[in-house]
This record gives C-alpha cells, structure tokens and sequence, in this order.
C-alpha cells in the first residue's frame, strides 16, 4: 500500500526564494476508499466525495474492481504550502519594482489579465505582495516565488537511485525533452539509460532512437524493459541515471487512466509532467489536477518560443504545487533545457 509520504517534496528550499514542506499529519486529512468496477469511474466519484483537490493515496484492484484511498486536508486542497526566505533587494529584479504598493498592486492585476490567470490566483498573489508593501520601492518578484514553485536546480540535485519519468498530453514534448535531459547529464559525465514506452505514437520510437544514436547511446523500448531498468535504481552500485519517455496520453479516456494508473503501482516514484507553455489555463490546470493525482511533482514547460501568454504554465503549477523546474524554447537538442526562476519568470511576463 503507498502512503502519503511518498507525495512529499524534500524539505531543502529549490530555489533561493522558497523552502517547500508539507504540513500534513493524519489529523489534519479526510481519507476515503472509493470502489468502482473502472478506472474512471473511481476517479470520477473521488472527486465527487473529496472534490478536485484530492489526491490518491493507495490504489488496490481486485476481482475486478478498482479501489482508490484518497485523501484531501479538512479545508484546502493538499498541496505544498510555501514559507517565503527574505532576498536580499540586490537580487530582486530590478525592472520589476514599482514607486509605491498601488502601482504594483497594477502591475500584478494587469499580469494576470494580460496572461488569463484567474481571480483566486490573483487574489493569492496580491495577499502575498502586501507583506512587501513596507519598503520601497515594491517589487513583485518575491511574491510570486511565495504562490509558485520554482525549482531550478532540480537535474543537478537528480539521484540515480531515482528514475526520471516523464509524462503528460500527446504532443507535449515528452521525447525532446527526455533526449534533452539524456544530453545534458551525459554533458556532464554522467551515465544514462534511456526507455520509451511510447510504441503506439508513429515514429516516436525512431525519433527517439535517432537522438540517442547521435549520442552512441543505445534505446530500451517496450514495457517488458521496465522491470529491469527499475532494477538498476535500486541497486546501491549504480550510478547510471534512468529516464523513462511515457506515451501522451489523454487522461479523460478510459484506457489511458487505466495505462496510468498500473504505471503509477509498478513505478512508485514521483512523475514529471511536460506541458506545452502555450497551452490555454483552463485546460492546463486540468492536466495537471489529472496527472497530480498519481505523484506528479515537477513541471517541464516546453514551446516557450510559441507564445507570449503563460497563463496555463502558471495555473498547473500554482494549483497542485509542481515545482517548475526547466523550460524549452526549441525543439533542437543542442539548445537543450533552461532553468526557470521567479525573475526569469517575471521578464517573460512583462518585457518579452
């Protein structure tokens, strides 16, 4: 059986402007089992029971009924609640600070119209920004580095005793981004072992296999592998990094819950969720409160160079609490993944 430990983020901070934790003990949560002959059908009314904000704490099948423990805490949805780490000013961004706090308090307004973030996260983001409203002049960086995880340097902190698992939508980006991390870590010396299990999409396989070839690395294809690349994580021995490329799936099928949720049993380790930055708000959230569901803790945002709006990498990354780790702004391998700050983040939002 998982336990609810296993959706716990490391208590270190990620980024130089937040520690992440999670304040939960049994207290302080409403568990429920819900047995349903489906997949979705189990979802389905774990939502209706707990609402949206649930997450899966144990999955059990047997005689041909699916049976989900969840859990949500009595009166907000269980995800990391952020404790802001002072900044030295020298550090905040200095374009993005403003005469006095009603200025700034339109900036972030005219932020979240610009990029169609909604009310609550609005709401949220301006709470944070009073406390900064005793100095002047007031910048609006710290604030949203309170309200959004921003994880940088999330691949140099990667353990091989963990494997790197990508998942999200079709068309996402999931098999550039695995052959982009494949690079970087070999970049820096390091061994990687590479499996796809997306053997449904054409070409997918080959696409893979012709990134690897220019890097003389050979390609693990199909599920039979996993059991065997799994393995080599737990051996205390290896230091070979395992990334694992996914299917894009669609999780409001059924057949693709059901692919996700026997994936889920067998990995037991945290998902990294890849979402097209251009992806619109509403639609991202809904992945992301899909796949959040089943351990996905990190967010990487790919198509950064398609849009100027990143509404929908925001909304997926505030609403669960995945920590924003690496953008992509082409599709070439050789201009690889770049980490993504809350500064960073505020000139895409205002100046690109």
């Amino acid at each position: 059986m998982r336990v609810l430990k296993q959706h716990l983020l490391p208590e270190k901070a990620c980024v130089l402007h937040y520690s992440i934790r999670y304040f939960l003990n049994e207290s302080s949560l409403q568990q429920t089992k819900i047995t349903a002959p489906s997949m979705s059908q189990a979802l389905a009314k774990v939502k209706e029971t707990l609402g949206k904000d649930a997450i899966i704490v144990a999955t059990e099948e047997h005689q041909g009924q699916v049976t989900l423990t969840a859990a949500v805490e009595d009166n907000r949805c269980v995800t990391p609640r952020l404790r802001a780490i002072e900044t030295p000013r020298t550090e905040i961004n200095e374009r993005a600070t403003y005469p006095n706090p009603l200025a700034a308090i339109k900036a972030v307004c005219d932020i979240c119209d610009e990029h169609q973030l909604g009310y609550g996260f609005c709401e949220q983001w301006l709470k944070e920004l009073s406390s900064d409203f005793i100095v002047s002049p007031v910048g609006i960086t710290r604030s949203l580095s309170a309200i959004v995880p921003f994880c940088p340097y999330w691949l140099d902190e990667a353990s091989p005793k963990q494997p790197i698992i990508l998942v999200g939508p079709q068309g996402s980006g999931k098999t550039v981004t695995i052959a982009k991390i494949a690079a970087i870590l070999l970049s820096q010396k390091r061994k990687v072992k590479v499996l796809t299990l997306d053997t449904i999409k054409a070409g997918g396989v080959s696409q893979l296999q012709s990134y690897l070839d220019s890097m003389k690395q050979p390609l693990l294809v199909g599920e039979q592998k996993l059991a065997e690349v799994l393995m080599r994580c737990k051996d205390p021995r290896s230091d070979e990094f395992v990334l694992i490329d996914t299917p894009g799936l669609n999780v409001m099928k059924e057949e693709d819950q059901s692919f996700l949720y026997h994936f889920f049993q067998e990995v037991n380790s945290p998902l990294t969720l890849v979402l097209a930055a251009d992806m619109n708000p509403i639609d991202a959230e809904e992945v992301a409160r899909n796949y959040y569901f089943f351990n996905t803790q990190t967010l990487i945002a790919t198509r950064f160079d398609a849009t100027k709006h990143y509404g929908g990498l925001l909304s997926a990354a505030h609403t669960c609490g995945l920590q924003i780790a690496a953008y992509s702004d082409s599709p070439s391998i050789g201009d690889g993944l770049h980490s993504l700050t809350a500064e960073k983040m505020i000139d895409y939002l205002l100046f690109k």
